[in-house]
């Protein structure tokens, strides 16, 4: 058996599907296009230099050689690698390894035209010899215990600067990217390093693109997600919940329909494709009462005009007997055999009809089970020593006595003619809080599992059984069903196991408060 998928669940697959799609071609675009708007250079460079502020009046206050822990101290704590530089290219503080060329020649200090100064063993990842400080026209503005802005220094002409996702940086900050391996660098130029007046770089590098959160936190993106995904499914949710409301209610209607209730209906409220279908079901379930109806009248009516024929031919064969020769008492037998099993087809029709029409008007009452198990048992058997009946005392349920006692009668009656022979037949009860169920079981060869469907349906028989004697006219089981649904049950039939059939009856249990005594 294949497992079944709900419709609300595909659709919320694909829901979500549709969701995982972009939001890995959004990952994708933004990867590929670090150099837009969200990672632009002001934003990142303002998440850094907030950090590198507070970096900046921290290290004047140690001695130089303490400078390294506490650049790693912020390493640590960011995700991300810082280095202290100052205007000559030297390296104050941070890990002892040279950074790339590109970002280096970003670090060295710059004469009056914007070039950086020549001089002798100075070159990327080694300092340059300090031969005092340059002339005061070359020092840039000195801004005190804070970056300089981007507008204070002339932008270095000569040669492209290294791209700075998507455009060269201005000389006080800049951010870079380079390869092998592939590294994101952030670059703030301040003013007091050393001696509380040399001015400096802090720079800082990282692997992730994000900076592991300093150069871009993703906790906003990651929450403007999730409210877009609660969003979604509470736009959704009301949408496909309605669509499987209505499905669900029509698959219900046409199985109480598939059942013969044909007062099954689906709500007329909804004005798309599947309120039409819906209207189109109760249309369905009306014409088809109707049909039901008419043929159980027509069969009833039938029954009952057949009635006072076969009582006449009865009769008349009485009278033949008679008065016929001898010789031709056998052939009258065959003759009455025949008369009487149409008079038996002709009740059992009478029975059916009569339960299947009266069904709307039956009153139910508390009844005792073991009592009308008995009743049963007596008429139909008569010897009850084929049979057990493990109903206790005051088992009640709400039926219609004659319908409820037709019921069993038959079952039993079916049992004794083709299992009576194989074992002992029970009638057994057992309750629930507000149901009982009554069993009729026997110890036969049971029925075949693919006959199992149809066995309740009328004039229906097992191929083993279509004989006079032992088939009947395929009305026993339908006439039970009839009576059973007649008082709002449910009847069912199973194969035991290794051997043996059994039918039960469903019924509801009455309330406790509403039982007087004289109805027990």
């Amino acid at each position: 058996m294949k497992a079944r998928l709900p419709i609300y669940a595909k659709i919320l697959f694909w829901f979500f599907i549709n969701l995982a799609v972009l939001g890995t071609a959004g990952w994708f675009v933004l990867r590929g296009k670090l150099r837009f708007s969200i990672f632009s250079e002001s934003s990142v460079t303002e998440r850094v230099a907030q950090v590198t502020d507070r970096l900046v009046k921290e290290l004047p206050l140690q001695p130089g050689p303490l400078w390294t822990v506490i650049t790693n101290k912020f390493s640590v704590q960011h995700g991300v690698v810082f280095y202290c530089y100052d205007d000559m290219g030297r390296l104050l503080a941070g890990p002892q390894k040279a950074i790339p060329p590109e970002i280096h020649s970003r670090l060295l200090r710059r004469g009056p035209e914007g070039r950086p100064i020549d001089r002798p063993g100075a070159g990327p990842g080694r300092p340059p010899r300090d031969d005092g400080p340059p002339p005061d026209d070359e020092r840039p503005p000195r801004n005190i215990g804070r970056p300089t802005r981007d507008d204070e220094f002339e932008r270095p002409p000569g040669g492209p600067l290294p791209r700075l996702f998507g455009r060269p940086a201005p000389a006080s900050r800049f951010v870079a990217e380079t390869s092998d391996p592939h590294t994101y660098w952030v670059g703030i130029r301040v003013d007091t390093l050393r001696d509380g007046a040399e001015p400096g770089y802090i720079v800082v590098s990282s692997t992730s693109p994000t900076g592991n959160g300093l150069y871009l936190d993703l906790k906003p993106f990651v929450w403007a997600g999730a409210g877009v995904l609660i969003l979604s499914a509470l736009i959704w949710f009301p949408f496909v919940r309605g669509i499987t409301r209505s499905v669900k209610e029509m698959r219900d209607a046409t199985g109480r329909l598939a059942e013969g209730d044909f007062a099954a209906r689906v709500g007329d409220d909804r004005r798309d494709e599947l309120g039409e279908l819906g209207d189109g079901i109760n249309r369905m379930a009306v014409r088809l009462k109707g049909y039901v109806e008419g043929q159980k009248r027509f069969l009833s009516d039938v029954a009952h005009e057949l009635c006072a024929p076969t009582a006449r031919l009865q009769m008349s064969l009485g009278i033949l007997e008679q008065r016929a020769p001898e010789s031709e008492h056998e052939r009258l037998a065959d003759v009455r055999e025949e008369v009487e099993h149409m008079s038996n087809l002709v009740h059992e029709l009478l029975q059916f009809s009569k339960a299947s029409l009266g069904s709307k008007k039956v009153a139910l009452q508390p009844l005792d089970t073991r009592a009308i198990a008995e009743q049963a048992i007596h008429r139909e058997a008569g010897d009850t020593s084929q049979i057990t009946l493990a109903i206790g005392q005051n088992e009640l349920a709400l039926a219609d006595s004659g319908l409820l006692q037709r019921a069993l009668g038959n079952l039993i009656r079916n049992a004794i003619r083709h299992a009576g022979h194989a074992g002992p037949i029970v009638v057994s009860a057992a309750a629930d809080s507000d149901r009982i169920c009554i069993t009729v079981s026997d110890e036969g060869p049971g029925i075949p599992e693919t006959e199992m469907p149809r066995i309740f349906d009328p004039f229906y028989r097992i191929d083993e059984a279509r004989t006079r004697e032992t088939g009947g006219v395929g009305l026993g089981l339908a006439i039970v069903k009839t009576c059973v649904e007649a008082c709002n049950g449910t009847v069912s039939a199973a194969n035991r196991q290794p051997k043996g059939f059994s039918v039960t009856i469903s019924l509801k249990r009455p309330e406790m408060g509403s039982i007087s005594k004289t109805e027990i």
